[in-house]
């Protein structure tokens, strides 16, 4: 049966159907009330998990005029079905859950910026990755920009929640699916209940979805507002400005870990003793120094 209904006016027929994809991601059988743009439900194709409803039944897509049925056919084939029935009743039966190892890079984030030397994202992804990877936790990070990762997927198809390592910075972000807001997403996912962790959204702007996001216990990440994005946990709500600064090498405190190569930037190189430098390419964005735990870099 359908488990949530999502019809607050409040929100646009886009940021209804993005909450519905967020509740589809942890497995949460769900009816929207909404009319998405095409490029909204383009942005979805194969990326359906739970039951995912549409009212009215938009051009395109499987029409049912029966609830279970609807909700059946949108689990097995994993899309999104039209639905032109009578309101059903709601009743949660599940917990909420899924594979972060397996979503994690490709079937949720699809594309994204490459990665350059001194690219304004790599700050972000770097200590976002820094604040995370140590939790005892399965944070999930739903962002309205990307890097794209270079490094290959490891899906290991467990239906629980497992911690993984992300083996560069740009894998941090897990879900991004433009145009859908990210925090339209990420309040998905917590109104379906998700509890193994953090839920963070990196958000282009401010509005009425980061401050639902925020009350109902996620975090948030605002683009080019002033605010350290190093204190999100504390702060709950920040903002993130690109700030370029120089940065050196201390080959005495460097001990070859590897942490600042998580960057995947261009301009960051091993020499033949194993020692990190930097090269004369480098931009000064900083990805590299918040990363080196050391203090090598700075």
């Amino acid at each position: 049966m359908v488990e949530f209904i999502i019809s607050d006016p409040s929100y646009t027929d886009d940021e209804r159907f993005a909450i519905g994809v967020g509740l589809s991601i942890t497995f949460r059988q769900v009816l929207v009330e909404a009319r998405p743009s095409r490029e909204a439900l383009r942005a979805v194709e194969g990326a359906v998990w739970g039951a995912l409803l549409i009212t009215p039944c938009p051009p395109d897509l499987p029409c049912f005029n029966d609830a279970e049925k609807a909700v059946d056919y949108s689990e097995i084939y994993s899309i999104p079905v039209g639905y032109e029935g009578p309101r059903p009743a709601t009743a949660n039966r599940r917990v909420s859950t899924f594979n972060k190892h397996y979503m994690s890079p490709w079937r949720w984030a699809r594309g994204g910026e490459k990665v350059e030397v001194g690219h304004p994202l790599l700050p972000l992804m770097s200590c976002l990755y820094t604040q995370l990877k140590m939790l005892n936790a399965v944070p999930v990070v739903v962002s309205d920009v990307r890097l794209s990762p270079s490094a290959a997927s490891r899906p290991d198809y467990m239906v629980i929640p497992t911690w993984h390592e992300p083996a560069e910075v740009a894998e941090i972000v897990d879900v991004y699916l433009p145009p859908l807001k990210a925090a339209a997403i990420a309040l998905g996912i917590l109104i379906g209940g998700y509890k193994a962790g953090p839920v963070i959204a990196v958000a282009k702007t401010r509005d009425f979805l980061t401050a639902k996001v925020a009350e109902m216990g996620g975090y948030v990440v605002i683009l080019d507002e002033p605010g350290d994005v190093c204190n999100f946990l504390q702060s709950r709500i920040t903002g993130y400005a690109y700030e370029k600064k120089k940065y050196v090498v201390d080959p005495d405190l460097c001990d070859k870990c590897g942490d600042c190569l998580k960057t995947a930037c261009p301009a960051i190189s091993p020499t033949s003793l194993g020692v990190l430098q930097i090269l004369n390419n480098c931009t000064g964005c900083g990805a590299c120094a918040l990363l080196c735990t050391r203090g090598a870099i700075r």
